[in-house]
């Protein structure tokens, strides 16, 4: 009877943690859902522009009001390129800004919104920083992701 008794416990306390546990992740599958659909957009407005951009990289993560995050790709001289960028439904200020080797910004999108665009094309080939930077999220942490798209 003891053993019984000690396997529905467990039993117990594993349901228990799985039910806590998914909201949490549904929570977050539906931010990171929300910033697909917008860079998916994103893409569109982008193809709309004319000439066919390919995607080259997709990142998506999550941040905090104030916090950067730096991702580092390599980028072909001549080749023309696009950032775009997105962020969940709490978010309303989210910026993007390319960085040369030497930290030196290159591009930049800074301008008070949630839906960065950058457009550059590289005169030397090398590695560069992509900054994504969180301004204001109100739900905090606030989803993000962007797209490199390339011509």
């Amino acid at each position: 009877m003891r053993s019984f008794f000690k396997k529905a416990v467990l039993v117990l306390l594993l349901l228990l943690t799985q039910v806590a546990w998914l909201p949490g992740t549904a929570l977050g599958q539906s931010y990171a859902q929300q910033v697909w659909d917008q860079l998916q957009n994103h893409y569109t407005t982008i193809s709309e522009l004319g000439g066919e951009y390919a995607l080259q990289n997709y990142v998506m993560g999550s941040i905090y009001t104030g916090e950067d995050d730096l991702w580092t790709f390599y980028f072909d001289e001549g080749t023309e390129y696009i950032i775009s960028a997105a962020c969940d439904n709490d978010c309303t200020d989210i910026d993007v800004k390319i960085l040369n080797e030497d930290g030196e910004v290159v591009q930049e999108d800074t301008k008070d919104d949630d839906q960065p665009i950058v457009a550059f094309t590289p005169k030397v080939s090398a590695s560069y920083e992509v900054e994504v930077k969180m301004y204001k999220c109100s739900e905090e942490p606030c989803y993000f992701g962007f797209g490199i798209f390339r011509r």
